[in-house]
């Protein structure tokens, strides 16, 4: 895929997800002015890069959108239900088309019924007007025309010498719509100064003095009269399309118009009302043509027009988009240095040469300052991946019959991209999850005393290191009880174990694979089934999961999770002759096993500390090492009571260092106890614990 079309995909994936969140603020508040201009704005975006691209179909439909938003912005059309269906369905139709041109450089979707049907919702409404007064269909177009289109007439008129009228005289109106640059005043009155240089006899609708001060919509038409018969129709339209400063032009003749109204103010042959209204009539019937012709202007080579949206930009560049492959082979030469400084420090490991120390602490400082900067230039922000969320929601509500206000907070926040790609299908199936069995129906939202409207909200918070993405719902929550019963029905626990487990244990059994508090799967969330796979992934990139709940109040699950990818400082121990690495950060206390005080608890080694009971876990028995009989040498590793109470039971420590942590893949991801793998200098392989699955 070219640099170019690249660049085209993801801008227009942006634009995208821009249009279908203002979609949903106007349909939430169709009287909202910003709401349809933002959607107007980026769906008239959307049609000129299609057809700068070449993507001819697509800009078709996009034109169609644009078209029928139009008819909204100018209160010809309501927004009801069923239009705003339509057009997501139109941009549901572009986003596919944005992807398969990011697979393959091309589009083979066929939007053609999406087209014809928007076509015939906005022909609907022009056909009830005509209904509505047929018998004045010539003087209703009369006044559908702005009075300020039959000034530039006359104007152009006045100027044609009489003498030049048994010449063959041709006007054109160009429809002209200006680069989105920043400056459309600026660069429409450009546009202007060029054309008079071009044409001898030139009106504009605004005036010159409306546009000037800005007084229009980033459009204006353009009346040419030329007698040159070489200034045909076609020489207009590629004038203007020339100009750096145009984005799109449709041209249409008005000749007969012109013509008619100039001989009713000299050489009248006596219809002088009636060639006025046709004049009038005219110039309805060119901006009738210009619609008709608007598929034709956005499907032909306007590489020239396009240009200046890219290249004519009145603002600073602030900031710059970097290609993810160059990022991450950025982030390899990062790790391979990191490899590096382990094994010069393992070189020069008891020598004296005080330079080289010096030297290699240089090194450290360098690769410490590279490690940050490639990390910071990692740093997604959250809503990259939740922005099209409020459309799932607004669709899944629909599906259901159910009234749900979405909401997002701190969506600003910013995560390495590697985490944020795994956390995508994650949150998701928690959204869909609050859709299909956190919010109530209506019916049964009434019944309770509640609001009809149930509300889901996502809310990203960072805290130093870590960030914490939560998906709260407002609907019946968990039940404890249920959940208790399932977990024996489905031979979990035993009634015993499920006993003691207090509520929030309880709500841990949901990311038990396969569980499911129901007896009926929906296509929805599958309730339950995904939910051990929300668990695994999240545990995969060093993260946690917290659930909250209360009955017909709600439930809160929260995701902790790394900003950044997992280089970290580790501990190194032994269990026979096995090296592991344990995050320093997840260490209390190192200590040697003689120096513990051991108890007996229910047959299980037991460290006490601080008057706290810690479960002693062997290292060898727990991964099957070999010849790892426990003596008086061993060492103890206890573990931060937050992270989970428990100590470490390892044959030696051998010292600490920074390393790459690479999690694993395929069928060892979310293996027990094993968190990764990161490679020393040396070459050896040494994998790294997952302390609270061990």
């Amino acid at each position: 895929m070219s640099d170019a079309t690249s660049t085209f995909v993801q801008e227009s994936q942006e634009d995208i997800q821009k249009l279908n969140n203002a979609l949903l603020d106007l349909e939430d508040d169709p009287e909202s002015s910003d709401a349809i201009e933002t959607v107007f704005r980026v769906a008239h975006n959307l049609k000129g890069n299609f057809g700068v691209m070449g993507y001819t179909t697509a800009s078709n439909l996009a034109h169609a959108i644009e078209d029928l938003l139009d008819c909204i912005r100018d209160g010809e059309l309501a927004v009801t239900a069923e239009r705003m269906d339509l057009i997501f369905s139109g941009v549901d139709h572009l986003a596919r088309m944005v992807e398969e041109i990011s697979d393959t450089g091309e589009t083979n979707t066929d939007p053609a019924e999406t087209i014809e049907a928007i076509r015939a919702s906005i022909d609907e409404e022009a056909a009830a007007e005509a209904d509505g007064d047929e018998t004045d269909g010539s003087a209703a177009n009369a006044d559908a025309v702005d009075s300020d289109r039959d000034v530039p007439l006359a104007e152009l008129a006045d100027d044609i010498d009489l003498a030049e009228l048994e010449a063959e005289t041709s006007v054109y109106r160009a429809a002209l719509e200006v680069a989105d640059t920043g400056s459309p005043q600026v660069d429409a009155m450009f546009v202007i100064d060029s054309a008079n240089d071009e044409f001898e006899l030139l009106r504009t609708v605004p005036s010159n003095a409306a546009i000037e001060d800005g007084e229009f919509d980033a459009a204006f038409d353009a009346y040419v009269a030329t007698t040159d018969s070489d200034a045909d129709r076609d020489a207009v339209a590629s004038f203007f399309e020339d100009d750096r400063y145009v984005e799109g032009v449709t041209v249409a003749e008005v000749t007969d118009g012109i013509v008619a109204e100039e001989r009713d103010d000299g050489n009248s042959d006596g219809d002088g009302d009636g060639d006025g209204d046709d004049a009038t009539d005219d110039v309805a019937d060119a901006g009738a043509d210009a619609d008709a012709d608007a598929d034709e202007s956005t499907d032909g080579d306007s590489d020239s027009t396009s240009e200046s949206s890219v290249t004519h930009s009145s603002k600073e560049v602030e900031s710059i988009r970097v290609d993810v492959e160059q990022v991450d082979q950025l982030y390899n030469q990062v790790e391979e240095m990191v490899t590096s400084r382990i094994k010069l420090r393992k070189i020069i490991e008891g020598s004296d040469l005080v330079e080289a120390e010096d030297e290699l602490e240089e090194h450290g400082k360098i690769t410490a300052s590279l490690q940050d900067t490639v990390l910071e230039i990692r740093l997604v922000p959250l809503k990259k991946i939740v922005g099209n969320f409020p459309r799932v929601v607004r669709d899944l509500a629909r599906e259901q019959d159910k009234e749900i206000d979405f909401r997002m907070e701190g969506v600003d926040i910013e995560m390495d991209r590697s985490i944020l790609n795994e956390l995508s299908d994650p949150l998701m199936h928690l959204i869909r999850n609050a859709v299909d069995h956190g919010i109530e129906s209506p019916e049964e939202r009434e019944r309770k005393g509640k609001p009809r409207e149930g509300t889901i909200t996502l809310t990203g918070e960072r805290e130093r290191d870590r960030v914490s993405v939560t998906v709260e719902d407002d609907g019946g929550g968990l039940d404890v009880e249920k959940i208790r019963s399932k977990a024996v029905e489905q031979g979990i626990m035993s009634e015993d174990e499920v006993a003691l487990l207090d509520d929030s244990e309880v709500y841990d059994l949901i990311f038990h694979p396969g569980f499911s508090t129901t007896d009926e799967v929906t296509e929805v969330s599958g309730r339950g089934v995904g939910m051990d796979v929300v668990n695994q992934v999240v545990r995969g990139v060093d993260g946690s999961i917290n659930v909250e709940s209360e009955p017909d109040e709600g439930t809160a699950i929260t995701l902790m999770l790394p900003v950044s990818v997992a280089i970290v400082r580790v501990l190194f121990v032994t269990a026979g002759d096995e090296t592991y690495g344990v995050p320093i950060k997840n260490i209390d206390e190192i200590s040697e096993f003689e120096d513990v005080t051991l108890e007996s608890v229910e047959g299980r080694q037991t460290v006490t500390h601080d008057n706290k009971v810690y479960p002693l876990l062997s290292l060898g028995d727990r991964l099957d090492v070999p010849d790892t009989e426990p003596d008086g040498d061993d060492m103890v590793v206890r573990i931060k009571e937050d992270v989970r109470q428990v100590c470490i039971r390892c044959s030696d420590v051998i010292g600490q260092e920074e390393v790459v942590i690479k999690p694993f893949e395929g069928v060892l991801s979310g293996a027990p106890g094993i968190s990764g793998a990161s490679v020393l200098g040396e070459g050896e392989v040494v994998m790294i614990l997952d302390v609270d699955t061990l």
